[in-house]
């Protein structure tokens, strides 16, 4: 496409003209660009479209400016990117571009799993070894489930999963009635990790994303916690002279409003 192309040429400016561009680095945008995931994913989630067409467009210029940092050390090109992510896909999808006519999900992930392996032969790390560490925690911890749940290694029914909360649950309970959890911070710290992972497998097997029901949660604990601070400032007082017990107040006075 002409647009594709200009933006290309555009990119290839900005690295020859601007000062700031022609600094950057692979490692220097990392944050940025995992800036611009986030900012997409907020604009899905309020139904932005309009926004998430300039979120995705931000996206594709970071995918330029590393393309271009390539095509500058001699690594790669823009042209090897997309050559490559086509044959991948079609490798990967035998369903839709070869013989194969399986349609069902299920053998379809499995079968995509065989791929992988096969391309990276020796080199294979496993189902869940090409995990990225980096990913946000409940994200990873979803996405590990989800990889081994469908090989079976699942629980059966959802009240098994919720069983394993309590369990993990109780655990912590005890090193905190042991009255010793500060020297045995190291094994509490594990204990909650548990819960966590726990947790996540409920909110999979329920069909809801762990990640998005946390941000939600955040977000509704700012909201309220707002009219705390709105209170204050009528009041003309600082945060901590209203006491605990009269935020809580506001807070379920707010929580009220808000049902």
């Amino acid at each position: 496409m002409k647009e594709f192309d200009r933006l290309v040429a555009v990119v290839s400016r900005l690295r020859k003209a601007c000062p700031w561009d022609r600094a950057q680095t692979h490692e220097t945008l990392k944050p940025y660009m995992v800036e611009e995931i986030y900012e997409a994913l907020e604009a899905i989630d309020s139904q932005d479209f309009e926004k998430l067409s300039e979120e995705l467009g931000d996206l594709l210029l970071h995918i330029l400016m590393h393309a271009e940092m390539g095509r500058q050390k001699k690594k790669f090109t823009i042209k090897d990117v997309i050559r490559t992510i086509t044959a991948k896909m079609i490798r990967r999808h035998p369903h839709v571009f070869g013989g194969e006519k399986n349609q069902k999900i299920a053998a379809i992930w499995e079968r995509w799993e065989e791929i992988k392996k096969a391309e990276a032969g020796k080199k294979h790390k496993g189902i869940l070894g090409t995990i990225p560490q980096s990913l946000p925690a409940l994200y990873r911890a979803d996405k590990v489930q989800k990889r081994a749940a469908r090989v079976g290694f699942d629980w059966d029914r959802i009240a098994g999963a919720w069983d394993k909360v309590h369990e993990e649950l109780e655990e912590i309970k005890q090193i905190l009635e042991s009255r010793k959890w500060e020297a045995e911070s190291r094994k509490l710290k594990e204990e909650i990790g548990d819960l966590l992972f726990a947790v996540v497998n409920v909110a999979r097997k329920a069909n809801l994303d762990a990640e998005e029901a946390l941000q939600q949660s955040t977000t509704k604990f700012m909201r309220r916690f707002k009219n705390i601070e709105e209170h204050a400032h009528k009041k003309g007082v600082k945060l901590s002279q209203l006491g605990l017990k009269q935020m809580d107040k506001i807070w379920e006075e707010a929580k009220k409003h808000e049902h």
